[in-house]
């Protein structure tokens, strides 16, 4: 058994799919394969079964991920101890983040972080929604991550870094198009698209739209998907964050709602408190907690 088939086993176990996980691994499938069958006869143990097209973990293989990625995470944690021992600057930051931040936010953190630091540490970003980041969060797959606050999670900090608009969006031909603002109650009777409810922005959305006996005829993910459906639809009106994605569209127009609050939906910077962080790691919440981001 070596670092590789560790590394790989865990990537399998991650994406339950042998294509996928060789792809990010930068490796053949049949290599991925190879290996993962000389781990299970060295451990005489059958890790993973086929589901379809998918792979998914055996009880075995549950059990040997847990210890896996310890290990994994251990050698990461001596190697970065050895070499901050060393006086080098290097290692890896790997941030999950929800989409919202990635138009100006992000982009800017991470030019300062580079000015102060250098080039020396990679930086691997991954988009989600706030739930799998959490999760990934939780299990190490993220060292920070830039997400909507979550309740109920005391091993994590969660510490305000920025925030979004919520507008209106409409197609130019709408009726509403001419106008600046609206109030909220202007849409009653509009076909609505937002959000889904389930999660932490489309429950506040849905929060504000009760107020006013609103129905959202659609959920989706994010702002981009809402702002196609508004472009393909001019009877269609969505409520959604104020994010550069809603540019992409030149027939649509956005519109403050006069009723809804600024700095409607705040966006958080979470780790975790209580684990070792890398002095690359470190460095960037150090930055992110510290940096004065002025809207764009």
């Amino acid at each position: 058994m070596n670092l590789s088939q560790l590394q790989y086993f865990c990537k399998l176990a991650e994406l339950q799919h042998y294509t996928k996980a060789a792809e990010q691994l930068y490796i053949t499938q049949p290599t991925l394969s190879n290996s993962i069958s000389r781990l299970e006869d060295e451990l005489g143990i059958p890790l993973f079964v086929r589901d379809g097209r998918n792979v998914r973990l055996t009880k075995y293989g549950r059990e040997f991920n847990e210890y896996a990625k310890e290990a994994l995470a251990a050698i990461e944690r001596g190697k970065a101890l050895a070499q901050d021992e060393a006086g080098e600057y290097t290692g890896n930051v790997s941030i999950g983040t929800i989409y919202t931040v990635e138009d100006h936010y992000l982009p800017i953190l991470m030019k300062a972080y580079r000015e102060q630091f250098g080039s020396g540490p990679v930086i691997r970003v991954a988009q989600g929604l706030t739930q799998s980041l959490i999760e990934g969060l939780e299990n190490d797959t993220y060292d920070v991550i830039f997400s909507a606050y979550v309740p109920n999670k005391p091993d994590l900090q969660f510490v305000p870094v920025t925030y979004q608009d919520l507008v209106a969006i409409v197609h130019s031909r709408h009726k509403l198009a001419k106008q600046s603002s609206i109030m909220l109650g202007d849409l009653r009777g509009d076909h609505i698209i937002t959000y889904h409810y389930n999660t932490p922005i489309g429950r506040e959305v849905k929060e504000v739209m009760n107020r006013e006996k609103l129905l959202a005829c659609e959920q989706y993910d994010d702002e981009i998907t809402l702002a196609s459906m508004v472009d393909a639809n001019k009877d269609a009106v969505s409520i959604a964050l104020n994010t550069l994605g809603i540019n992409l569209f030149p027939n649509l127009i956005k519109l403050k709602i006069e009723d809804i609050p600024e700095r409607f939906h705040t966006i958080y910077l979470a780790y975790k408190k209580n684990s070792y962080k890398t002095p690359a790691v470190q460095h960037f919440v150090d930055l992110a907690r510290e940096f004065k981001y002025e809207k764009q």
